[in-house]
């Protein structure tokens, strides 16, 4: 398979292609594989992540365009500002297929332009334009601006709002207006590049090996999404079904986690809710399963608007975690941080701190009026969302993410600081099912519930939540599966809701590509993507220490709901990264060794 990557260069005003060998290919696929391999080899260590030097790298997945389900998903890597290692993020959207379209599988970006431009891609014509006109507008604003002067439809699109701009540490690019590739700063990456969108259209088609082939197995997959209870629960809520779940399993976060559950919630935040506001629903390219929820909401000023969301993660994170149930307001904040350009999980963690901080009397004076803010406080939430885009007052501390704000609270605040790496915590709390704390602990890009969804073995199949004991080589297994999904850039969702399992991705690759691989073979080419992301993270000087979980989750017992009385302690961690690390072929600190490089033949680069 020919993968052909753009390479521009801002600095020197330069666009290039680089062909990518087909024998790395065959080694890692695509998507996270690949964008970790490219990390390693092109990026220097110890670099800025908000310095020229870093490098934005944006792929498609080999079978992105098709209409294998779940496949028009992109990725975005880089060094991230936010935890200072490596980070992916995941879209859906038109950049992706449109990029192949367009004759590439994805793009590479160097450098910093002198002055705010953009990326015209139109087949073989590759621009770098100025943006000057479009710099301080929000993403929404600059991408609808951008479309009107292209003149012509069709065009993927991406762009960031003023906090990628103000180079606020978890700022989002945000695609397609309702789509983004949010964790780790990946924004505010494209901020200190002077990079404010990306627009890209191509003609082109998508290769498939074997038409014929293709078109039997994908009628029979669809046919099994019509009688599938998970695509018929995503089909009537979405992603609200989640918070049906964690709230039941008593994993919800709430009030900074410190509770399980949050009743208030009910018939507001949930699958009820969410029906209750919905309008109507929407599929990515090629998904018989449209979980994208259209809502009619009521703003603070009274005016009604749509969106589509918001999703389980920002119904969690900005809402019961801050005390609050109104999915007016969660909407109202969800759009405030879309166009404005931030992640709503990091925005939620940081107010949410606040929010504890203040009701502790931790709070420095000289902020006491701004930062006076109390669980449950809408009109709060709204000021510092905006406070935090702009950096003023203690949304200055707040912009570089909550490790950073507790540093600067002190106080012992960084107990409640809840993150691993600098990553903020996604919507479950670890103190339910342990796993999930280990999958916390040991992602590269820090707290992440993609990596390994929390609840598939621990609330919803037959392994004990709450004991250290296996969760090691069950995260494992996890994590492998997720890594050739990955790899791939398909959704997460396929797997369950349509369903498509692992072995029937392999056969949708082996029939649209030249890539075929046995079950031994992906098991390898997992264990190989992780080993070379942790060495990107162990060239950064991470290690074990990092690999860690606030002292909430070790140390607090659990108040309320199924998991009361619950909590992970540090043998109990230690267990699992032990057991995990072994599982690996890594030392004790989590590097990994030698003879699992020669494994893996991570020793050969690209250069």
């Amino acid at each position: 398979m020919k993968f052909k990557l753009l390479d521009i260069n801002l600095t020197e005003k330069t666009v290039g292609t680089m062909e990518i060998p087909a024998e790395t290919i065959r080694k890692y696929i695509g998507g996270r594989g690949l964008g970790g391999r490219l990390l390693l080899d092109l990026l220097p260590g110890k670099v800025d992540p908000l310095g020229p030097e870093n490098v934005m790298i944006w792929l498609a997945g080999p079978m992105t365009g098709s209409l294998v389900p779940g496949c028009t998903k992109h990725a975005v890597f880089t060094k991230s500002p936010q935890t200072n290692g490596f980070v992916d993020s995941y879209s859906s959207g038109g950049v992706g297929f449109q990029m192949v379209y367009a004759g590439y599988n994805g793009l590479i970006v160097r450098g910093k332009a002198q002055s705010p431009c953009y990326l015209y891609i139109r087949d073989d014509r590759v621009e770098i334009r100025d943006a000057s006109h479009l710099w301080g507008l929000d993403s929404y604003e600059a991408s609808s601006r951008l479309l009107k002067e292209l003149g012509e439809e069709g065009f993927g699109h991406a762009a960031i709002g003023p906090a990628g701009e103000n180079l606020v540490k978890f700022a989002c690019i945000n695609n397609d207006f309702y789509r983004q590739s949010a964790r780790g700063g990946v924004g505010a990456v494209m901020g200190s590049k002077n990079l404010k969108a990306l627009v890209v259209k191509g003609t082109g088609g998508v290769p498939c090996r074997d038409i014929p082939g293709f078109l039997a197995f994908n009628k029979q997959k669809l046919a099994d999404a019509k009688i599938s209870g998970g695509a018929a629960a995503h089909k009537r809520a979405g992603t609200a079904i989640t918070f049906d779940a964690t709230q039941a399993a008593g994993m919800l976060p709430t009030k900074n986690f410190q509770f399980g559950t949050f009743p208030p919630a009910a018939d507001n935040l949930d699958s009820a809710g969410v029906i209750n506001k919905a309008k109507a629903s929407v599929a990515c390219l090629g998904c018989p399963v449209p979980c994208g929820m259209i809502l009619e909401c009521t703003d603070s000023a009274g005016k009604i608007f749509r969106l589509e969301g918001p999703e389980y993660e920002t119904t969690g994170l900005l809402g019961a975690n801050l005390g609050i149930s109104s999915m007016d307001a969660v909407a109202e904040a969800n759009m405030l941080c879309d166009t404005l350009g931030m992640d709503t999980i990091a925005v939620g963690a940081a107010i949410s701190f606040l929010m504890e901080a203040n009701e502790k009397g931790m709070i420095p004076a000289e902020f006491a009026e701004q930062a006076g803010i109390a669980f449950g406080d809408i009109d709060g939430t709204l000021r510092l969302v905006k406070d935090i885009v702009y950096r003023q007052g203690i949304g200055e501390w707040a912009a570089e993410g909550v490790a950073f704000l507790a540093s600067k609270i002190g106080q012992g605040s960084d107990r409640f600081a809840m993150h691993s790496k600098g990553l903020a915590f996604p919507a479950y709390d670890p103190r339910r099912a342990f796993g999930a704390g280990l999958a916390y602990a040991v992602s590269p890009r820090g707290a992440c519930h993609r990596r390994a969804w929390p609840p598939a073995l621990e609330v919803f199949g037959d392994v004990p939540p709450y004991t250290a004991e296996g969760k090691g080589v069950a995260i494992k297994g996890l994590y492998d599966e997720r890594n050739i999904l990955h790899s791939l850039i398909a959704c997460d969702f396929q797997g369950f809701a349509v369903p498509v399992s692992l072995a029937e991705f392999a056969k949708y690759l082996r029939l649209v590509t030249d890539l075929d691989y046995s079950d031994e073979e992906l098991a390898h080419i997992a264990d190989r993507v992780e080993t070379t992301i942790r060495m990107f993270n162990v060239r950064e000087g991470m290690s074990r220490k990092d690999d860690t979980l606030p002292s909430r989750v070790l140390d607090d017992p659990m108040p309320d709901g199924p998991a009361a009385g619950q909590h992970i302690t540090q043998a109990g961690l230690d267990r699992m990264l032990d057991d995990y690390y072994r599982s690996r072929g890594w030392d004790s600190n989590g590097i990994p060794t030698k003879e699992t490089l020669a494994k893996y033949e991570i020793e050969e680069g690209l250069r």
